[in-house]
């Protein structure tokens, strides 16, 4: 159901995908900027519907999605919460075996750039010595744009980058990786 749900929405707005790369079977992790919704349904149409993304409460937990996010099991953050990062990497252990989407900047960027990265995906990372993978969506903004409430027929440009090692400054590393790749 999940799939053919996607494919719709997908193909209403008369998107096309282009996946470049491939993602390791063994990679936790997805580290990939976030400019629309419409990522979402980009990203599972690529990668498949064995995903779950890290969002948070606000948007996350409003009926309808709210209903998929339970069904599913996406993994919510509470920001204001204290202790949201202890749930955050229970929910994420929990999740072996799937892949994890996390959007590092911690909203959707609107500017069309890839923001500053907020610390949570780097503390998931190493805490829970996962595996992990840089991915870049372009285009996404041409295709279907929220602040314009626009849709354009076109091709999302998906391109999944090598594994990361953790070494001293990682985090930074694919910051400037991605936004080289974007910019492309």
């Amino acid at each position: 159901m999940r799939r053919i749900f996607t494919d719709l929405i997908v193909r209403s707005v008369g998107a096309r995908i282009n996946l470049t790369g491939t993602i390791d079977a063994d990679t936790d992790i997805l580290i990939i900027n976030h400019q629309s919704m419409f990522d979402i349904f980009s990203l599972e149409q690529a990668i498949g519907n064995d995903t779950r993304f890290i969002g948070r409460t606000g948007i996350m937990d409003k009926w309808p999605v709210s209903r998929i996010v339970d069904r599913v099991g996406h993994i919510t953050v509470d920001q204001k919460d204290r202790r949201a990062i202890i749930k955050l990497l229970k929910d994420v252990k929990l999740c072996k075996g799937k892949k994890v989407i996390i959007f590092p900047e911690g909203t959707r960027s609107q500017s069309g750039k890839i923001e500053p990265f907020e610390a949570g995906a780097k503390l998931l990372v190493e805490k829970l010595k996962l595996k992990a993978q840089p991915v870049v969506i372009k285009n996404i903004l041409d295709v279907y744009n929220e602040s314009n409430k626009t849709a354009t027929s076109g091709t999302i440009e998906i391109e999944v980058l090598p594994a990361i090692i953790i070494t001293d400054g990682w985090y930074e590393k694919i910051h400037q990786q991605m936004n080289e790749v974007f910019n492309q």
